[in-house]
């Protein structure tokens, strides 16, 4: 018997058509009550980035159907919205500049829905495999707060600063076959730390990807050069973004000598405790061991080896 795939499409039949197209993460709406059958239900994890920093990421575990399985596993999670008021929901569909009736904003909103954003994309290099971030599709018409871990792993990716995800984030792993037919694979805890191998790639991939699909984009990126690294200033200090570096020149009176000097370099985390106090929470880790110090007439120079080289969009977390 025939497979779907060897078929003409006019001699598919409703299910192998609906079958076809959810292989190929395509996400096709359906009668109530109605879902697709399971392949298998072949357990894979993904991870769950909470908004609120107190709580830590952790693995969750779903099981494969047909095709990208998490759409429909983290659409229902994000249904609850008794929290927007209506006034809330108006303002914010006006600012968006749109004109939606409470009550059918009400239904959608209630019925909940994930998106996805593409962190990494597949490629014969990589062996096809994706990483996606799933979010609130209707994050921004809620008003959720930027989720700054998850904003922070897109900008390792090598997104802007600008790139903001909003709410809970999950982050899972797709795998394509030769003939794009899509499945979700593994994509464990320790993979959202700098240094993965997944994640030092992204930037390149990314860029290698919009080139291929964005010419045109791409092209005009290139014209306009690279966007400015990011620089700041705080409390007796200033910063700047230096490619795989950062610098922080702290402000000390003149004279003060290396003696004088006591800097502690952590994972994620600087402390001076002499000449003055000073403890900055960093936006992400640090290579410790490529961090060093050096004093000039009124000032500090903290030079901070970055564990990942992507851009910093600020220094503290």
């Amino acid at each position: 018997m025939a497979s779907s795939d060897e078929k003409p499409e006019e001699e598919l039949t409703t299910d192998e058509r609906m079958a076809w197209l959810r292989a190929r993460g395509v996400v096709v709406e359906e009668p109530a009550g109605r879902a697709p059958a399971a392949t298998g239900g072949v357990p894979f994890t993904y991870v769950w980035i909470p908004l609120d920093i107190n709580l830590d990421c952790t693995e969750r575990v779903a099981r494969k159907s047909i095709g990208d399985e998490l759409l429909a596993v983290l659409g229902p999670l994000f249904a609850s919205v008794a929290a927007v008021s209506d006034a809330s929901l108006m303002a914010k569909a006006a600012q968006m500049g749109e004109s939606v009736d409470i009550a059918a904003m009400r239904s959608v909103l209630n019925k909940g829905g994930a998106e996805t954003f593409r962190l990494a994309p597949a490629t014969k290099e990589n062996g096809r495999e994706s990483v996606y971030a799933y979010l609130d599709e209707a994050s921004a018409l809620k008003g959720l707060p930027k989720n700054e871990r998850a904003s922070a792993l897109a900008v390792a990716c090598g997104f802007p600063g600008s790139c903001e995800l909003r709410g809970d984030i999950f982050i899972g792993r797709q795998k394509y076959d030769e003939v794009g037919v899509v499945e979700n694979i593994d994509f464990n805890l320790a993979e959202v730390e700098a240094g993965s191998l997944w994640l030092c790639r992204a930037p390149k991939e990314n860029l290698e990807f919009q080139k291929e699909t964005q010419a045109e984009n791409h092209a005009k990126a290139q014209e306009g050069g690279p966007e400015k690294p990011a620089s700041g200033a705080g409390d007796g200090y200033t910063w700047r973004d230096e490619d795989e570096e950062l610098e922080v020149e702290v402000e000390v009176e003149k004279g003060t000598s290396k003696k004088d000097v006591k800097v502690e370099f952590r994972k994620q985390e600087v402390r001076m405790t002499k000449p003055k106090t000073l403890n900055l929470k960093l936006f992400e880790q640090i290579d410790v061991d490529g961090c060093n110090w050096t004093i000039g007439d009124g000032k500090i120079v903290l030079t901070l080896g970055k564990a990942n080289p992507a851009p910093w969009p600020q220094l503290l977390a």
